[in-house]
């Protein structure tokens, strides 16, 4: 297999994979999303709320926003020594005390951990008016997408990369990253204008993949990578 990185700004990683089918293409891009753990909010505990939102909606609003996670030094609840009570290598705490008139934002919040905070400091939560106050207490742990969309790491797609088989011809095969990225940009162009027809190549792959913030691209990758070796090695033991 090998990867060319076309280029990683804003978040968003776009690059090459080539010499692997459909199957685990897709099974990397839905492990990458689901299957890696990240930190989000999952219990709140509200002392005070006078704002013109419910409790419900205003946690469902905290477990959404992207906290950045440091899985060196956390557990899975359910793999933590505690036995998931809850302690300090399986959790990170957070609280809020806030008192209109003021916007109330995600970096108002006060984490235990410097290392898990907020990706973005400046997400609105509520919007308090004079005399109106919000307190709360709230618990951030790991989980996985598969089990709830505030634990996904992000958005991937592919797509087949694209060989030109008839009409203007003069599309030379690109060699490095700038002349890959240019290519595309021309047989998008061309064949919007049904100037071109172009067939899929099999085994290569154009995959762009934009991160919520939480982990940054490599990490996401590589734990995926880890994750489907582990279950294809489990797959076949069962098989034995």
């Amino acid at each position: 297999m090998k990867i060319t990185i076309l280029s990683n700004e804003n978040k968003i990683l776009k690059f090459i994979v080539e010499g692997i089918n459909e199957s685990l293409m897709n099974s990397l891009r839905r492990t990458s999303m689901v299957g890696v753990p990240t930190m989000a909010i999952e219990d709140v505990e509200f002392t005070k709320n006078s704002s013109a939102l419910y409790d419900e909606i205003i946690a469902l609003r905290l477990g959404l926003i992207p906290l950045t996670t440091d899985l060196k030094s956390y557990n899975l609840r359910s793999e933590c020594k505690c036995g998931g009570k809850g302690c300090a290598l399986c959790q990170v705490k957070f609280k809020l005390s806030a008192k209109g008139p003021k916007v109330v934002y995600s970096g108002d919040m006060k984490s235990s951990d410097p290392k898990v905070k907020p990706v973005y400091d400046n997400i609105p939560i509520v919007k308090l008016l004079e005399g109106q106050e919000l307190k709360f207490n709230a618990i951030a742990i790991l989980g996985f997408g598969r089990e709830h969309t505030k634990w996904s790491t992000g958005l991937m797609t592919y797509k087949y990369f694209p060989k030109v088989i008839s009409g203007k011809k003069d599309l030379k095969e690109p060699k490095d990253v700038k002349e890959i990225a240019a290519y595309l940009d021309k047989v998008r162009e061309l064949e919007h204008k049904e100037e071109i027809k172009t067939e899929p190549v099999e085994d290569k792959f154009v995959v762009e993949f934009e991160s919520w913030g939480q982990l940054d691209h490599k990490t996401i990758l590589l734990r995926a990578v880890s994750e489907l070796s582990k279950r294809l090695k489990a797959f076949d033991k069962a098989l034995k």
